[in-house]
């Protein structure tokens, strides 16, 4: 049977370096279990641990823990690994066959696949089967890109499907009297000046345009603009091509190359990981960044504590030179929670009704708003009054992790009342602005097989690009590479999938969920 699951295209993730126990992966600086049992605390609890990357901070211990722990009866001890290291962290507990009882999985699917497929994660079919809330509180057509072979092996963190804007300093453009842009052309003509100028009123040229890091991240969503689709583009002869390869992102490419040479992009972006990427935005060093929506009111919260005057707009995508706009369309999930084999089917059990419990009302509603008498009181008119330093400083979101499928998800609840009108507003605009992928939920045989190293060759090879390293003439060498190194495989085995696909009507059935 083929299969049929979360990802399309050729991906693979750096397969991990060496193997490491748990135990020394916590005990490592910087990582360490929180939540162990207080004093008093009965002694026969069930211990549920869980790996998860930590962005701003870890998760606190607070009346909301208390509850959870109650209420299961667990002793629960979340493993906050940073988000700059998670993957590689990630791979190694998996391979070391003594992972956290749940794992958040948010890496490349491909090595997934191989994970399962050697037995080393439950199928939690039939646990699901029997949850009240999880079958409902996520769409169906959510659940079908996470089949594989007719089983659910991870539980998926809904999302909306689009959920990028473009974020750029208004107080920067009003400085150099700049218009809001709204084409490919605009933004280039703005981040050449963000660059070339003094929009931060310094006296220096220490300011770049778009923000970006490693391996492009950042500006990926820049490209659709260019016609360059979403993993695999339909041609008008009913064929899919991979859009790496394809003249529409050479385009793009070619047009960050002459952004790059034009300080329109970080000059340091080659060797930025994310967090690096974000401190650099709300620093002050670069005016634009792509990101996601739910970032919008930390960015604007650590850029205005560090200039007051600083100001953040958030716009759709920008328009192409063929008018093509919007952002690549996600699958609707992110992140997989899995429970490796080595975990009991007692403790099984638990662990779904744990994150049954999230995806239900009662759980949603304590994430965003906290406790009664805690967090917000209501109000004679029963609107709360929420106490939202509490809720910023607690970050409930990072201990109750799952949620039902929200459209709104991304809005800061702890945010001041407009912030959450503008991501709502945002959230609004992009919905209809998603370039889906036409091989959403295929993954090429090929794909699995493809050596991972060369998944870090393409990086350097777009990043070198981008900077002028190789001529311009290589992107064809690149693409003939490519083709040779599986690619072509690859592309036969999704257009054979495509065709069945199709001739079968299951774009309904992923569609209408």
């Amino acid at each position: 049977m083929r299969r049929r699951f979360w990802a399309a295209g050729l991906t693979a993730l750096l397969a991990a370096a060496g193997l490491a126990t748990t135990a020394v992966l916590l005990g490592q600086p910087g990582y360490r279990l929180h939540g162990s049992a207080g004093p008093g605390e009965a002694s026969d609890r069930l211990t549920v641990s869980i790996m998860q990357p930590m962005y701003d901070r870890k998760p606190q211990r607070s009346e909301v823990w208390d509850l959870l722990e109650n209420k299961f009866n667990i002793r629960y001890e979340p493993v906050s690994i940073p988000a700059a290291s998670y993957s590689t962290k990630l791979m190694m507990a998996v391979s070391s066959g003594k992972p956290p009882d749940i794992v958040l999985w948010t890496s490349f699917m491909s090595e997934l696949i191989n994970f399962i497929e050697s037995g080393l994660f439950h199928d939690l079919t039939p646990y699901i089967g029997n949850s009240a809330n999880l079958k409902t509180a996520i769409p169906q057509r959510i659940w079908n890109r996470v089949e594989l072979n007719g089983s659910y092996y991870g539980i998926p963190r809904p999302r909306a499907e689009v959920d990028q804007a473009v974020m750029i300093r208004k107080d920067w453009l009003e400085a150099l009297r700049l218009p809001v842009p709204e084409t490919i052309d605009d933004y280039y003509n703005t981040a050449v000046k963000f660059g070339q100028s003094d929009p931060d009123g310094n006296g220096r040229k220490d300011t770049y345009g778009f923000a970006a890091g490693e391996g492009l991240n950042f500006l990926h969503n820049l490209l659709p603009a260019f016609g360059a689709g979403n993993s695999w583009i339909l041609r008008s002869d009913g064929s899919l091509e991979a859009s790496k390869v394809s003249p529409e992102r050479e385009s793009g490419l070619l047009w960050l190359r002459k952004l790059y040479a034009e300080r329109g992009i970080d000059q340091s972006f080659s060797s930025l990981q994310q967090s690096q990427v974000w401190d650099r935005f709300t620093s002050g060093k670069t005016g634009i960044i792509v990101a996601p929506i739910a970032d919008y009111e930390r960015f604007r919260a650590r850029l205005a504590s560090a200039n007051p005057r600083a100001e953040l707009l958030m716009l759709g995508p920008p328009v192409g030179p063929e008018g093509i706009s919007g952002f690549g369309e996600r699958p609707g999930y992110y992140g997989l929670f899995l429970i490796p084999k080595r975990v009991p089917e007692e403790k099984v059990k638990r662990i779904v009704e744990l994150l049954d419990w999230q995806s239900g009302e009662e759980a949603n509603r304590i994430r965003k708003f906290g406790l009664e008498g805690v967090h917000h009181t209501v109000k004679e008119d029963r609107t709360l009054q929420i106490n939202r330093e509490s809720l910023q400083v607690e970050d409930l979101g990072s201990l109750l992790l799952m949620n039902p499928y929200d459209p709104y998800y991304y809005v800061s609840t702890s945010a001041p009342e407009y912030v959450q009108e503008k991501q709502r507003t945002m959230l609004d605009l992009v919905r209809d602005k998603g370039i889906p992928n036409p091989a959403e939920g295929f993954m090429p045989n090929t794909g699995l097989s493809v050596a991972s190293i060369y998944t870090k060759k393409i990086q350097r090879f777009e990043t070198d690009f981008v900077k002028g390293n190789v001529p311009v003439q290589d992107f064809a060498w690149f693409r003939r590479e490519w083709l040779d190194r599986g690619g072509k495989e690859a592309t036969q085995e999704v257009n054979e999938w495509y065709r069945t696909y199709r001739s079968n009507g299951e774009q309904g059935r992923r569609d209408g969920g």
